[in-house]
């Protein structure tokens, strides 16, 4: 494809949490150096929470049973995401209860670690898994969710 994309593109997150309340973070393969909850596009056809549950078992070999939505983000044109001129639309959902084993898949996802949601802020974590953890922090397991716009969009000629 030449260009941007024309369309804003889905993006789901799944921030799982433990009993003890931790928040599971790994080393994300896109960004190196960093650590990222689970997640990825939603394809076409698929509902965000079709969505989230293929994310996790592809990524983690989990199968999420309990879930809401906390946050809605948007990064336009973030310079990090393959050429910078992409429109991602984040839908960022608290996982707190979930079927399988935590087996990473060793390819977007490694080295996970359940921590404090203080000690994952202090990891090197992408600017998307910042942000959620950060509210997730502020309002508690229960918060509201809510929406928190990126920087206006570029002006197009």
């Amino acid at each position: 494809m030449n260009g941007p994309p024309r369309q804003p593109e889905v993006v789901v997150g799944a921030l799982l949490t433990n009993e003890r309340g931790e928040v599971f973070v790994a080393r994300f393969s896109k960004i190196a150096g960093h650590y990222a909850i689970p997640g990825g596009h939603i394809e076409y056809g698929e509902t965000a929470a079709q969505a989230l549950a293929r994310e996790l078992q592809e990524e983690t070999h989990l199968t999420p049973t309990r879930f809401r939505l906390i946050q809605v983000t948007e990064r336009i044109c973030p310079p990090r995401y393959k050429d910078g001129q992409h429109h991602l639309v984040y839908l960022d959902f608290v996982v707190d209860r979930w079927e399988g084993t935590l087996q990473l898949d060793g390819q977007e996802l490694t080295e996970g670690q359940w921590v404090s949601p203080e000690g994952a802020l202090a990891l090197p974590l992408t600017p998307t898994s910042r942000r959620l953890i950060e509210y997730y922090l502020a309002v508690g397991p229960d918060g509201p969710a809510h929406y928190a716009p990126d920087s206006p969009p570029l002006e197009r000629s």
